[in-house]
């Protein structure tokens, strides 16, 4: 009976440390709400690192940035976001992450848009259109960008760190907005752009709702120096088709063996799961071992890495 006793006291107080993690995860999330250029009321949830603020260890904390599917919600990253939150082990030598989730225009709670002379649209993704998703590689990702660059500037995390994940339409706006970054013209002082080191696809398209990927690949040194991983279900082969074309575009840049002949490189990785589901069912559906990878990828790939710091809007003389 003591053991019965002893055995069931364990198991109650792991269920209690289990139910206590969870719920220190689901309140470390601060939500935030935005403004676009144009008036759309951005939500965001930014789950913070547990780094000291303006200590070394938090000017290398890596944020990430998470774009939903058409139809989704940033909710639908929460166990992916655990996974990046879980606490190092003392021999895992794991770097620390500050996750933003977006709920994109028209999607979630950011369904609200106020022009300049009060007067307020409700907005529907069944309506959405091309502009539509322009605003949210263009609009939507500056205001997510100018919230990263004040947590940049309080010592929270390194901006030069940069990386996205985007799943269905998410990873459209992902690498439209990357090449946005890519393409920012060098300030005479300090640093605009080239954050971007690290990008995750969930089950791309090239051609999303007239949203393309035609010139996010077009650009050499956004597909050069930035580390890339695909993800999707390799059961359909409507999907297999464009990732056989951005996998085209990708892998010449980032070959397998070094030069010297050493070591091989991982900073372009596919990974086809043995199924038809495809976008956000990857994540609630599979997941698992699929999250695991992708923290790991963007682990090894841009957060172990050090990469300067510095302020952007509060520059020193």
């Amino acid at each position: 009976m003591s053991v019965y006793r002893s055995a069931m006291v364990i198991l109650l107080l792991t269920i209690w440390l289990l139910a206590g993690a969870k719920a220190l995860a689901e309140t470390s999330s601060e939500p935030i709400s935005l403004v676009t250029r144009d008036g759309v009321q951005l939500k965001i949830s930014y789950f913070p690192s547990t780094a000291r603020k303006g200590s070394t260890q938090a000017k290398q904390v890596t944020p990430v940035v998470m774009l939903h599917d058409y139809k989704s919600s940033r909710a639908v990253f929460a166990p992916l976001v655990e996974k990046f939150l879980a606490p190092a082990t003392a021999d895992s030598n794991r770097p620390q992450f500050a996750v933003v989730t977006v709920d994109l225009r028209a999607h979630g709670e950011s369904v609200k848009q106020v022009f300049a002379n009060g007067a307020q649209v409700d907005l529907d993704a069944n309506k959405i259109n091309k502009d539509d998703l322009a605003g949210m590689a263009a609009l939507d990702m500056e205001a997510v960008r100018s919230f990263l660059v004040d947590k940049n500037d309080a010592g929270d995390l390194n901006l030069n760190k940069l990386c996205l994940i985007g799943s269905g339409m998410g990873a459209s706006v992902a690498a439209n907005w990357a090449l946005v970054d890519w393409k920012a013209p060098p300030l005479a002082i300090g640093k605009q752009g080239q954050d971007v080191k690290g990008i995750v696809l969930i089950s791309p398209r090239w051609m999303f709702n007239g949203l393309s990927m035609q010139a996010p690949m077009q650009f050499g040194p956004l597909k050069e120096n930035v580390a890339w991983m695909i993800v999707y279900g390799d059961k359909d082969p409507k999907v297999q088709t464009d990732i056989t074309r951005l996998r085209k575009q990708l892998e010449r840049f980032h070959p397998k063996a070094e030069k010297s002949g050493g070591t091989k490189s991982n900073s372009f990785t596919v990974l086809g799961l043995a199924t038809k589901l495809q976008n956000d069912k990857l994540l609630t559906q599979v997941a698992g071992s699929t999250d695991d990878e992708i923290v790991k990828f963007l682990s090894e790939n841009v957060a172990k890495t050090q990469q300067p710091w510095m302020a952007r809007r509060n520059r020193l003389p």
